[in-house]
């Protein structure tokens, strides 16, 4: 069950990186292509580190090192994502930085949410609210900002809601990796 509970995460892991292709000028091609890209970079990292583990033991604390900078890359594409998602509407700089300003608190409250959430059992129904909330919120921003930029609402949601499933997707793998205890 762990086994297939892990390729689920990867395949998971896959299509997310490929979504970044989704805001390229052709998003058809932008998909696959990234899609191919990474598989293929997964591909090759994994029969080599396959083929040189047999020859030797790798050292647990490299591993751990390993574990977090990954963590810490992806972290980092998911705090990018919304402005990789908005370059397209071609935003200024400031709201460029407010929106990577607004996606730290989401991460921050995302995190805080889940602790409430694996923590006590009042808690629990906090850390669902709370999560509520933050789900709320991009469609809050898209709707009164957003859709200024967009031929419609529509667009404008979706592109938000693409956005926040990069950032979710991204920060919880960076936060499990980062965390990871071996």
């Amino acid at each position: 069950m762990k086994k297939v509970i892990s390729i689920i995460g990867w395949i998971i892991l896959l299509l997310a990186f490929a979504a970044l292709g989704l805001s390229s000028d052709d998003p058809t091609f932008g998909f696959f292509f990234y899609l191919a890209f990474f598989t293929a970079t997964f591909a090759f990292v994994y029969l080599y580190i396959k083929k040189h583990h047999r020859r030797t033991e790798i050292n647990p604390k490299k591993i751990a090192f390993v574990n977090k900078i990954s963590g810490i890359v992806l972290l980092l594409v998911g705090l990018f994502s919304p402005v990789i998602a908005l370059r397209k509407i071609g935003l200024p700089i400031l709201p460029n930085v407010l929106i990577l300003l607004a996606t730290i608190v989401l991460i921050g409250l995302g995190a805080l949410a889940i602790t409430l959430i694996n923590g006590i059992k009042l808690k629990k129904i906090l850390g669902y609210v709370l999560l509520i909330l933050i789900a709320a919120l991009p469609a809050v921003f898209a709707i009164t900002f957003l859709s200024t930029y967009f031929p419609n609402a529509y667009n404008a949601l979706g592109t938000s809601y693409w956005a926040i499933v990069a950032v979710s997707v991204f920060a919880w793998w960076g936060f499990s990796l980062y965390f990871k205890k071996d």
